[in-house]
């Protein structure tokens, strides 16, 4: 009873701490809001209507964070991974040197000016990751979560204090289009993007909330246990191979996708898809066992997943570019 208390008093604390500074942020106009200098951001089509107003900024993930850092504690340090990165280190590269390939010479020119001249995505593909221990109020920034009784994505209700991946995508598109603040912010904005737009279409930073999902079910992979999130998020893409390997199974699915199909929608719709990819297709993974044994048909089934949302990831990227630096 009294580590439960410590724990709620912890989350609360943390809570609290992270409130004051995003009001802070707030105030001084720092975030990463859609309107600099006191302009609106222009419309898109990549926005449906409405969509262009930002309510204030307050983090709403912070528990499910703290609650999945404990369970992973639980497990073990021997029988689980360390926590993993959305999508591991290795696909956000992916991401990244996939939309590399087929940038058009105007993003080229841009991404040049702000990174410097030769600037690879792939360098800049983890920054929101490797920023959290300094940053730690963007960590709600990575993902969304959408109740079971939805029937599309409302940001009134998923993210009402705009702390959400589906937002803050938004966001950065505008700090960068309109390019009205310091540099160094765009930059910043740029680099959140990039991390940000893999981290959109990993199904399980999409899922339900904590309580109705299964991301802190314990599976086993290799004969070894971990989190659900952690075997999905990175287990399985450790089993698919070396980078270069998967990266030739991503251009492939692009080179014979219909990009402009991938690309029309707005980033909600994009974000419902994703949800409906994890209770559809990954939730379905774990049984009602105790611990559930993932091999065979569900490891495959996984990579094919994988591959098809890391392509995605990479053609939906430009789109954003495209959208930016028309």
């Amino acid at each position: 009873m009294h580590r439960l208390g410590a724990f709620k008093g912890l989350a609360r604390d943390k809570f609290q701490v992270a409130v004051a500074q995003q009001f802070a942020l707030h105030e001084r106009g720092d975030l990463a809001s859609l309107h600099g200098g006191g302009r609106a951001l222009p419309q898109s089509g990549r926005f449906a209507p409405g969509e262009a107003v930002l309510p204030r900024h307050y983090p709403t993930d912070m528990a499910s964070r703290l609650l999945r850092f404990f369970a992973t504690l639980l497990l073990g340090a021997a029988a689980a991974p360390a926590p993993a990165l959305a999508w591991s280190e290795s696909g956000h590269r992916v991401v990244a040197l996939a939309a590399q390939e087929i940038l058009s010479q105007n993003a080229q020119r841009r991404i040049g000016y702000l990174l410097g001249s030769g600037a690879q995505l792939s360098a800049v593909a983890n920054w929101a990751d490797e920023i959290l221990p300094t940053r730690p109020e963007t960590d709600a920034w990575h993902s969304i979560t959408i109740p079971p009784d939805a029937s599309e994505v409302d940001l009134a209700r998923d993210c009402p204090v705009g702390d959400c991946i589906t937002v803050k995508v938004r966001d950065c598109i505008g700090i960068v289009r309109l390019a009205v603040k310091p540099k160094a912010e765009i930059v910043d904005a740029f680099k959140m993007l990039v991390s940000l737009a893999a981290d959109m279409h990993q199904p399980l930073r999409n899922g339900y909330p904590p309580a109705q999902g299964k991301e802190m079910r314990t599976v086993v992979l290799e004969g070894r246990e971990m989190l659900f999130f952690d075997a999905w998020d990175s287990g399985v893409l450790a089993l698919m191979g070396p980078e270069e390997e998967i990266l030739a199974r991503v251009r492939q699915r692009i080179a014979s996708a219909d990009r402009t199909a991938w690309t029309q929608g707005t980033l909600r719709a994009w974000t419902w898809e994703t949800h409906r990819l994890a209770v559809d297709r990954v939730y379905p993974m774990v049984g009602d066992a105790e611990k559930t044994v993932l091999a065979g048909p569900a490891v495959e089934a996984s990579s094919e997943i994988i591959v098809d949302q890391l392509a995605k990831a990479a053609v939906r990227l430009v789109a954003m570019f495209e959208d930016m630096w028309p």
